[in-house]
């Protein structure tokens, strides 16, 4: 398994923004797997508010989801987006949920 991994912060207000992965990023994976003999996935983890969500899932599922932009793949964060991601059995995923406020 090889994975590329894209991390994002999100302030209050953009927690819902989608994360681009240049499309070009998609390349290199490719050739990085081929080399090494190992399958393509990407890890996608974005810090948004009091939550942090984390994905695995196959390159090939992502594409699937969400063909190649003109630059980017755009991996959306919507609330509708989040509740198809948790019922989708190729992707891992998980959450932290804090109360920034309540740490001294």
């Amino acid at each position: 398994m090889g994975i590329s991994v894209k991390s994002r912060s999100r302030m209050e207000g953009t927690e819902r923004d989608y994360v681009g992965i240049p499309n070009g990023d998609l390349e290199k994976v490719d050739a990085a797997c081929a080399a090494f003999g190992c399958a393509p996935f990407f890890a996608i983890v974005v810090d948004a508010g009091k939550a942090i969500h984390g994905f695995l899932l196959p390159m090939k599922r992502l594409l699937d989801l969400f063909p190649r932009g003109k630059t980017v793949v755009a991996w959306k964060m919507g609330e509708q987006h989040l509740a198809a991601y948790a019922q989708d059995a190729e992707i891992m995923r998980f959450e932290f949920q804090a109360d920034w406020d309540s740490i001294e």
